[in-house]
C-alpha cells in the first residue's frame, strides 16, 4: 500500500510540473523564453561567421607570404652553393616532400645533388646490438683518422657514413677507402643504409634531413617504448654530431618539442658546438634556409637558424663562397718534349746566322 501511494504521489508531481511548465510556456513566460533563445542563436551566428572570417583572412595571410617567399627565392639563394656538391642522408620517418623540396632548393642556389642516402632502422636496432658492435669494430680499419677508443657504435657508424660520401683521392674520385664504407654499410647482413639515390660522387656537404615533429606521447605510453624512441633520437644526435665532424654538414629538422631531432641536437652541449641546424622541416622557411645554412658550414662557419627554441637567428647569413681552386695543368715538357724544342730551336737560329 505505501508503494502504491509512493508511486501515485510521484506521477502527480511528474504530471503537474509538466503542466505548469505548459502553462508558462505558452502563457507570461512564452515571450521571454523565446527571445533568449532567438538571441543565444543570434550571437552563437554571428560568433560563427566573425571565426570564419578571421580563418579565411588568416589562410590568405600565409598564401600571400608563402608566394612571396616562393618567388624571392630566386634573389635569395641564386648563386650560393655555385659549384658546390651536396649528399642528402635521411632518417626513418623522414618525409619524401620535406626530402624533395630541401633538394629543390639545394639546386636552385646552384648546388649539384649527387644523391640521396637513407638511414635505415637497422642503424639502431636493439634486437641487432651483437651484430652492430661487431660490424662497428669492422669499419674502424677504414676511418681515417680512427675515433677515440670511447666512441659509441652510432657515432662509428656516422663516421663511416660521412667519410664514405666525401673522402676524395686526389683525382677527386672517392678513396679506395670511402668506397669500401659505402660498400660495407649499403650491403651488409641487415644494410644500415640504402641508396635511394646512388651518389655519383663525392660530396663537399652534406644536408641531415629529419623527420617532422613528433606527437607527444600517450599518458599511457609503454615505458618501453618511451625508451626505445628516446635511444633513437639519442643515436640520429649521434649522427648529425659524426657527419659535421668529418665534413661540412647541416641538420634540419623539427624543434616543437624535446622529441625532435633538431631540438635534441640543439639541447646537446656536443652536438650544438659543432652542429649547424635549421628548425621547422616541412616548411618553405626550413627549405629556403638549408643552401644558406649550407654556404655558412661550407666557409667554415656554425650556427642555429629558424624559430624556435635554441635559433640563433631566423635567416642564415648570407656567405660568399670562394671557387674551388683547380689545380694548374703540370706543364713541365718531357725529355722528348724537350728535344723537341731544342731542335726547332736550332733549326729557327739558323737564318739569323745567314743573314750575319
Amino acid at each position: 500500500m505505501i508503494d502504491f501511494r509512493y508511486h501515485l504521489v510521484s506521477l502527480i508531481a511528474v504530471f503537474l510540473a509538466l503542466a505548469v511548465g505548459i502553462v508558462l510556456g505558452a502563457g507570461p513566460l512564452r515571450d521571454t523564453i523565446g527571445d533568449t533563445l532567438t538571441g543565444q542563436v543570434q550571437d552563437l551566428r554571428a560568433d560563427r561567421e566573425r571565426l570564419r572570417g578571421d580563418l579565411e583572412a588568416s589562410e590568405a595571410d600565409v598564401t600571400e607570404r608563402t608566394t612571396y617567399l616562393e618567388q624571392s627565392a630566386g634573389v635569395l639563394l641564386e648563386g650560393a652553393l655555385t659549384d658546390q656538391s651536396v649528399t642528402v642522408v635521411t632518417v626513418p620517418g623522414t618525409a619524401a616532400d620535406d626530402v624533395e623540396a630541401v633538394r629543390d632548393r639545394l639546386a636552385q642556389a646552384g648546388a649539384e645533388v649527387l644523391g640521396e642516402v637513407a638511414v635505415t632502422e637497422a642503424w639502431t636496432d636493439p634486437a641487432n646490438l651483437t651484430f652492430r658492435q661487431t660490424f662497428a669494430g669492422q669499419l674502424l680499419g677504414y676511418i681515417d683518422p680512427a675515433p677515440g677508443g670511447d666512441a659509441g657504435v652510432e657515432t662509428i657508424f656516422g663516421l663511416a657514413l660521412a667519410h664514405a660520401l666525401t673522402d676524395t683521392g686526389e683525382d677527386g674520385a672517392p678513396t679506395e677507402d670511402a668506397a669500401t664504407l659505402l660498400d660495407l654499410l649499403s650491403s651488409a647482413e641487415a644494410p644500415l643504409v640504402s641508396l635511394t639515390t646512388a651518389p655519383t660522387g663525392q660530396a663537399d656537404a652534406i644536408v641531415l634531413v629529419g623527420p617532422p615533429a613528433a606527437a607527444p606521447p600517450a599518458p599511457d605510453a609503454d615505458p618501453e617504448e618511451t625508451d626505445a624512441a628516446a635511444a633513437v633520437l639519442g643515436s640520429q644526435v649521434r649522427l648529425a654530431e659524426a657527419l659535421s665532424g668529418v665534413a661540412p654538414a647541416v641538420t634540419v629538422g623539427a624543434a616543437a618539442s624535446d622529441l625532435d631531432l633538431v631540438a635534441a641536437v640543439r639541447a646537446d652541449d656536443a652536438a650544438a658546438a659543432a652542429v649547424t641546424t635549421v628548425d621547422s622541416v616541412g616548411e618553405i622557411t626550413a627549405a629556403l634556409s638549408t643552401p644558406l645554412a649550407t654556404a655558412v658550414a661550407l666557409s667554415g662557419g656554425h650556427g642555429h637558424f629558424g624559430f624556435l627554441g635554441g635559433a640563433d637567428v631566423a635567416v642564415p647569413p648570407r656567405v660568399e663562397l670562394a671557387p674551388p681552386v683547380v689545380e694548374p695543368a703540370d706543364e713541365t715538357p718531357t725529355d722528348a718534349e724537350a728535344g723537341n724544342q731544342g731542335e726547332t730551336a736550332g733549326t729557327e737560329a739558323a737564318p739569323v746566322q745567314d743573314a750575319a
